[in-house]
C-alpha cells in the first residue's frame, strides 16, 4: 500500500522486515488444512469459504446503499492452478478468477460479493450459474427496498425484469438480439434513421431500440421507465432516456475495479485463495472510506491519505506492545 512513499517505506520497516512479512504471506491460511480435503469434496470454495462469506456479511451490516445499484463482474487476475479460473479477453487481466459484485452506483461501496465456483459437487454449495439465478442471489440483500438495478446484456431477460419487479426492484439494462420476446422490427436497422428510436410498453416493461449508428441497433430494458423520453442534453443523438441513464449507472463495477487497482494490496502467489483474499482488502479498504466519509461530512481526504492512516492506526496496536 505506501510502497510509493518514503516515510511508508519508512513505515513498513519499523513494523517489521520483509523477510517476516514474506514469511508471514507464505503461512497464511483461511481453514484449517487437516480437514480441507475432506471439505473439498463437496465446496470448490472450501480454502476460502468462512472468510469470505463472513466478510461479505459485514459488508452488507456496516452500510445502507443508495436507490440505484449495478450488478456486473470483475476479473481478479490469476494465471495459476484453479479449477475454475476464468478466461474473459475483454478484461484487462484475461485469466483470473470471476467475482460477481453488487456496488452502490453513487457511492461506489460493495454490498454482494459472489465468487463464480464452476460447478460444484453435489451437496449444500451445489448451485446454478445461470445468470438469472446470480442475478437472484445478489439483488436478496435488497429485495423489497425499491431500489433499480443496472446490468449489462448478460444478465438481462425479461423474466428476470419480471422476477425483480414483483420483489419490488426494478431493472435497467441492455438486451441481445437473440431474445425470444423481442419483436422482428426492434432489430431491423436497413429503414430506419440514424438517432431514431423505437419503443414498446408491456405490463411494467419498457423496450427501447435505438439506432446508434448506421447497422447498428442497440436494446434496453427498463421497469422503472414508462414512456418515450427523450433524453434533450444528447442533442442530435437523440438518445431516449433509459440508454443514457443505463450509461451514467452501467460502470460501477468497472469504477470500483479500477479504484482497487490504483492502490493495489495484491502480491504475486501462485495460490488462488491469496488472491482472493487481496480482493477482499481492496474492497475493504475502498468500502472503509466510504463509511469514514459519510460519518465525517467535513473530512475530504484524499484515498492515498486515507490508506496510509489505515495502515497506520491498524498496526498502532501492535507497534505498542
Amino acid at each position: 500500500i505506501l510502497a510509493n512513499d518514503k516515510m511508508g517505506i519508512e513505515f513498513c520497516r519499523l513494523v517489521m522486515s520483509e523477510r517476516r512479512f514474506r514469511f508471514l504471506l507464505y503461512c497464511l491460511r483461511f481453514d484449517n488444512k487437516l480437514t480441507r480435503e475432506e471439505r473439498k469434496t463437496i465446496d470448490n470454495l472450501a480454502p476460502i469459504r468462512n472468510i469470505f462469506t463472513l466478510f461479505v456479511k459485514n459488508c452488507q451490516k456496516a452500510y445502507s446503499v443508495g436507490e440505484y445499484c449495478t450488478l456486473d463482474e470483475k476479473l481478479e487476475a490469476f494465471r495459476g492452478n484453479c479449477r475454475f479460473r476464468q478466461y474473459i479477453p475483454s478484461k484487462p487481466s484475461k485469466y483470473g478468477i470471476k467475482i460477481f459484485a453488487l456496488v452502490d452506483s453513487r457511492m461506489y461501496y460493495t454490498v454482494n460479493l459472489e465468487i463464480y465456483a464452476g460447478k460444484q459437487p453435489e451437496g449444500p454449495f451445489a448451485i446454478s450459474n445461470k445468470a438469472s439465478d446470480v442475478v437472484r442471489r445478489l439483488t436478496s440483500v435488497v429485495s423489497g427496498t425499491g431500489r433499480n438495478i443496472t446490468v449489462d446484456n448478460w444478465f438481462t431477460s425479461i423474466d428476470i425484469a419480471n422476477y425483480l419487479y414483483d420483489h419490488n426492484l426494478t431493472l435497467v439494462g441492455t438486451l441481445r438480439k437473440n431474445k425470444q420476446q423481442i419483436p422482428p422490427e426492434f432489430v431491423v436497422t436497413t429503414s430506419r434513421a440514424i438517432g431514431s428510436s423505437l419503443f414498446g410498453f408491456q405490463n411494467n416493461s419498457t423496450l427501447v431500440s435505438y439506432v446508434a449508428k448506421k447497422n447498428k441497433v442497440v436494446l434496453a430494458l427498463s421497469t422503472i421507465h414508462h414512456d418515450a423520453t427523450i433524453d434533450p442534453e444528447t442533442g442530435s443523438k437523440n438518445k431516449p432516456e433509459i440508454i443514457t441513464f443505463y450509461n451514467a449507472t452501467k460502470a460501477d463495477v468497472d469504477t470500483v475495479d479500477q479504484m482497487c487497482s490504483t492502490y493495489n494490496v495484491a502480491r504475486k502467489t501462485n495460490r488462488w485463495p491469496m488472491v482472493v483474499f487481496y480482493s477482499m482488502l481492496n474492497v475493504a479498504d475502498i468500502n472503509a472510506q466510504l463509511i469514514f466519509q459519510s460519518n465525517n461530512k467535513t473530512e475530504n481526504r484524499q484515498r492515498s491519505h486515507f490508506v496510509k492512516n489505515l495502515a497506520r492506526d491498524l498496526s498502532d496496536d501492535y507497534l505498542r506492545v
